[in-house]
């Protein structure tokens, strides 16, 4: 991950070649700016998450060269966030940047200026999430129905974010599931889901999600089984524009299903006894 991460860097600013170094400069560095790469914490967020994995790139920078490091700065903000980034290994990951912890400081053994930028990697893998197995039967329907609707470039997951998602992702996990009885001889079954939407930028992640909401408030049913006729019902549809792509979701979805209920089994009469009247 280290290597990669450096090399992405390099790509968007090329001046630091050669000046990229591992937790901490070593001595006698005489660049007049420099950067430095550490792994944090990894911080528990979601069983379709994972772990969160901090990244900080040190930015290092004599005083007469603020001017650059500002540069610099607004080139790797941008140009990492959200960026897919390959490892050797040949394993993707996801930066998301998260923002700079505290102001500019002065280091008194190095004689710079320091500025601190944090990402963030998710790494379902290490808590047993982004499960591949067979989703839940609606899940599946309504996965499908996706991929229908947003075709190309978009991809879609569910249950659990992949660590190298694409970057025009949807994922669909389900929440909850209830039942309401719908008559004597009826009820419902219930299940809520939750949609992300990840995309390179809010704008286009926002215009997907009004566009799903418009589809699917449009849509009558889902279909589920073609053969035997079973359909789902799109009972609720909201979202949030505001909500964490990753981390929250922005749909709120309901679908429901009316079933029949099984006839009730009544115990066989095994005999009769017959008691005339006399008047």
């Amino acid at each position: 991950m280290r290597g990669a991460i450096k090399q992405a860097a390099l790509d968007i600013v090329p001046e630091l070649k050669d000046q990229i170094y591992d937790v901490h400069p070593p001595d006698g560095v005489s660049e007049p700016f420099y950067a430095v790469i550490t792994l944090g914490e990894d911080v528990w967020k979601s069983s379709w998450a994972g772990y969160r994995q901090v990244v900080r790139l040190k930015l290092y920078a004599d005083r007469s060269e603020l001017l650059q490091l500002d540069r610099l700065v607004e080139l790797l903000i941008p140009g990492l966030h959200r960026r897919r980034v390959i490892g050797a290994d040949g394993k993707a990951f996801k930066l998301h940047y998260l923002g700079v912890p505290e102001a500019d400081k002065f280091d008194s053994v190095s004689g710079k200026m320091i500025r601190i930028m944090r990402f963030g990697v998710y790494m379902p893998q290490a808590s047993g999430a982004g499960s591949t197995g067979q989703p839940d039967e609606w899940l599946h329907t309504l996965t499908a129905w996706t991929e229908d609707v947003l075709g190309d470039p978009w991809r879609i997951y569910h249950t659990a974010w992949p660590a190298g998602r694409e970057d025009h992702a949807v994922l669909w996990r389900m929440t909850g599931c209830e039942t309401k009885m719908a008559g004597a001889s009826m009820f419902e079954v219930r299940k809520t889901f939750t949609g992300h939407i990840a995309a390179l930028d809010s704008a286009d992640e926002q215009l997907t999600a009004a566009r799903l909401v418009e589809e699917l408030g449009t849509q009558v049913q889902l279909m589920l089984d073609s053969q035997n006729r079973r359909y789902l019902s799109v009972a609720e549809i909201s979202s949030d524009m505001q909500a964490d792509p990753i981390l929250d979701g922005q749909l709120k979805l309901t679908l429901a299903q009316r079933k029949m209920r099984p006839p009730e089994e009544a115990a066989l009469i095994r005999r009769i006894n017959v008691h005339p009247i006399l008047k």
